[in-house]
């Protein structure tokens, strides 16, 4: 397969790092955004042979998303394959939630998602390129305590499917949609108990590996069909 210019964005820890590590070991430029500076650095690190280049990005600054997907245009001359990855859960009941944590999750996980594949898709559009995007079980299942966050996870996927119809024939469109994944993910939620109610369930979840092996799977299969959504779940014990 061809060495692809890859943009993701949440790319220093959990799936995007794991998916970013994956990439570039086969070979692909991979093009990081992330807020973290320092856990990117440690991934170029730690593949001193693979082509990674980062920038210091909130997926909130919408101004910061475009100049850093104009600059990797620049520097590469395109973009094949857009991964915003970005994306938190705060989790509360709906009665006692925080509106600033409703707007943190819209702000990230939709809002920045579309700030990134509207500056990425003239260029993806061009080079007719490939979206995955990054569900969730919550696209399709509504969870107590979690209503903001599922509603952001089912607006991706309402997302997903426009860009499928509309440019059918420019885009591939792969939405993957996890269960539990054993990251920090569920660090964010400030509830004591909710937070420690749910934790066994998500370490006990899949490996960020696994999901990334699902994204490389997508884009490999580039020519001979195209995944439109992938449900990936944790083994039974």
């Amino acid at each position: 397969m061809k060495t692809l210019r890859i943009l993701i964005t949440g790319g220093s820890s959990g799936i995007g790092a794991a998916t970013a590590e994956l990439l570039a070991a086969k070979g692909h430029r991979i093009f990081m955004l992330s807020r973290n500076t320092e856990a990117m650095h440690r991934l170029v690190q730690r593949h001193p042979d693979c082509t990674i280049e980062c920038a210091t990005v909130d997926v909130r600054d919408h101004d910061a998303v475009r100049k850093a997907v104009d600059d990797m245009v620049q520097i590469w001359g395109g973009i094949d394959v857009c991964i915003p990855n970005a994306g938190l859960g705060i989790f509360a009941p709906l009665s006692e939630a925080r509106f600033e944590d409703w707007k943190t999750m819209v702000d990230v996980n939709f809002t920045g998602v579309l700030a990134t594949l509207h500056a990425a898709l003239p260029s993806l559009i061009s080079n007719k390129g490939h979206i995955i995007q990054i569900g969730s079980i919550a696209a399709r299942n509504v969870f107590a305590n979690s209503g903001v966050y599922c509603a952001t996870k089912h607006a991706v996927l309402a997302l997903s499917e426009s860009i499928r119809i509309e440019f059918r024939e420019e885009l591939a469109v792969t939405t993957i949609n996890p269960g539990a994944v054993n990251t920090a993910f569920i660090d964010q939620t400030d509830n004591a108990d909710l937070r420690e109610s749910y934790r066994p369930q998500f370490e006990a979840g899949m490996a960020p590996t696994f999901i990334a092996e699902a994204i490389l799977q997508a884009i490999e299969s580039a020519g001979r069909g195209v995944y439109s959504e992938i449900t990936v779940r944790p083994d039974r014990r």
